[in-house]
């Protein structure tokens, strides 16, 4: 059995059970595959790794995700909002693992480099089945969008009428993403980053050792060796988020993990991690997370023998 990142393997690094998934082939016998993922209540968690191979998932969000972290090789590489008709990508060589604080509802496209390589113009060259775009980028394309509105449907139709439009449809991707967005394109779809790499990492590791003293903004643009004024800017233009919202976000990644233990108290909690106190942290987990630490416990208590 073929066991690519899709369907039942994709399911298991979200922890849902039987996914609606599409499958196809490219001319040459390469898979090509959608899945569709829901998750309906917030503070899902930390994906189980998804492991690693030579392909990519390009996702379409189809609900907006307000709480999304990436790791690439057990490091951080973004904390985005990303809103709903967007699409990012993941490398699978760099072992994804992704931070899911809200409801879900995405089509992951399964995408081997060995078909972007056969779908592209120069499949000999030495980049020839890469894609361009940065970990850290969401980005709005119609076509993709498009694509993954006409499958949408047909998750729950699966009929052996449909294969050719399938085939055609997932090839069809598969051919786009290799001329707008393969390595060998010329194309800049994208605006270059505003902060550094480097920057970017110093800021977030100087937040995540203060984590619950703070650090200031000067403190950190001093670091990067640039103004406050283009810190700022910078890092939300990159990340998505406020540097302090960055922190929050952080702060409530720990509380998650924390409330796991039923027998810790919220006000523990709330002053282990960061906040003034417990109703600090219920107004800010509230607001971010859409339900009470109260409800969240709750649910996270009557799912428990599922997650298993």
């Amino acid at each position: 059995m073929y066991q690519g990142a899709f369907g039942e393997r994709l399911g298991r690094s979200f922890r849902i059970s039987h996914p609606a998934v599409i499958e196809a082939e490219t001319p040459r016998g390469t898979r090509l595959a959608a899945t569709e993922l829901q998750i309906d209540q917030p503070g899902h968690g930390v994906t189980n790794p998804m492991g690693e191979e030579d392909a990519y998932l390009v996702c379409l969000n189809l609900l907006e995700q307000k709480n999304h972290e990436l790791w690439y090789n057990g490091r951080s590489v973004c904390s985005n909002s990303y809103p709903a008709g967007s699409i990012y990508i993941l490398d699978l060589r760099c072992n994804p693992v992704t931070y899911i604080g809200g409801p879900l509802h995405s089509i992951y496209f399964y995408v081997p480099r060995e078909a972007l390589r056969a779908s592209g113009t120069r499949p000999q060259a030495e980049n020839a089945g890469d894609l361009v775009t940065p970990p850290w980028q969401c980005f709005q394309d119609s076509v993709i969008a498009s694509i993954g509105q006409t499958l949408l449907p047909l998750f729950s139709r699966q009929e052996s009428t449909h294969r050719k439009l399938v085939e055609h449809l997932l090839q069809g991707l598969c051919a786009y993403m290799a001329a707008e967005y393969g390595g060998t394109t010329r194309r800049a779809n994208f605006a270059p980053s505003a902060l550094a790499p480097w920057q970017q990492r110093t800021a977030m590791q100087m937040m995540r050792d203060r984590l619950f003293e703070g650090v200031s903004v000067g403190e950190m643009a001093e670091a990067c060796g640039i103004s406050v004024g283009g810190f700022l800017r910078g890092f939300k233009k990159d990340i998505g988020l406020s540097p302090h919202q960055w922190l929050l976000y952080r702060r409530l990644e720990l509380a998650l993990e924390l409330m796991t233990d039923p027998g810790a108290s919220l006000a523990d909690i709330a002053c282990s991690v960061g906040f003034s106190d417990q109703s600090h942290l219920s107004r800010i987990f509230t607001q971010k997370m859409g339900v009470t630490p109260r409800a969240w416990r709750k649910s996270l208590a009557s799912n428990a023998p599922a997650m298993v």
